[in-house]
């Protein structure tokens, strides 16, 4: 089975995000699959304190709903992160998540003793909307952050799916939309049974 792990960061429910990411994760529904979606504003998770202790025993001094999810990461087959772009970045609850993988990141680079099974093949995506329309740069102080979270949980960061001016159009009104997000989710579920197969 192909275990898929989705975190909804828009704290807005059944809006823009929360739509696209469900279609996503419809694609991604069948026989071979199990879906596992979360919502980071209802999760109890503790922003980063910097305090240096993951660099010094394995894991976070915080326990709190990371527990979970670090074990959730090093399960996966197929992560996907969504949020809404505020003020050029994830939102403020997606941003604690994937701040608090620094536990993954010190245990694999600093400790060298990964709480993450290194060997395992794992694909990373990113589903992001913006309220204003599309510039150049509109997403690129975005995918940075979420690169560095996918190489965290040694994830292979497939790509994106970005919807801007949805202020003015939104995408849980829009049919198209919502088919794209649906074929992305179908597209992720073929390469990841051609990854399988190919093992």
């Amino acid at each position: 089975m192909i275990k898929v792990l989705a975190i909804m960061g828009s704290p807005r429910r059944l809006k823009n995000n929360d739509r696209l990411l469900d279609e996503l994760l419809k694609g991604l529904s069948g026989p071979h699959t199990i879906i596992e979606k979360y919502h980071a504003d209802h999760l109890n998770i503790q922003s980063c304190k910097a305090c240096d202790g993951c660099t010094r025993k394995k894991g976070c001094v915080l326990k709190d709903d990371m527990i979970n999810l670090y074990a959730k990461f090093d399960e996966a087959d197929i992560v996907i992160m969504t949020s809404p772009l505020y003020f050029n970045s994830v939102s403020a609850q997606l941003k604690s998540v994937i701040d608090r993988c620094q536990a993954l990141w010190s245990s694999k680079y600093v400790l060298k003793d990964s709480m993450i099974d290194q060997t395992k093949k794992r694909l990373g995506y990113f589903l992001c909307t913006a309220g204003v329309p599309q510039n150049d740069s509109l997403f690129s102080a975005a995918t940075p952050v979420m690169d560095l979270f996918f190489k965290s949980i040694n994830a292979d960061y497939l790509g994106n799916l970005f919807f801007c001016n949805v202020d003015e159009h939104p995408v849980y009104e829009d049919s198209e939309a919502l088919t794209q997000a649906f074929r992305t989710g179908e597209n992720l579920l073929h390469i990841a049974l051609s990854h399988r197969t190919a093992k």
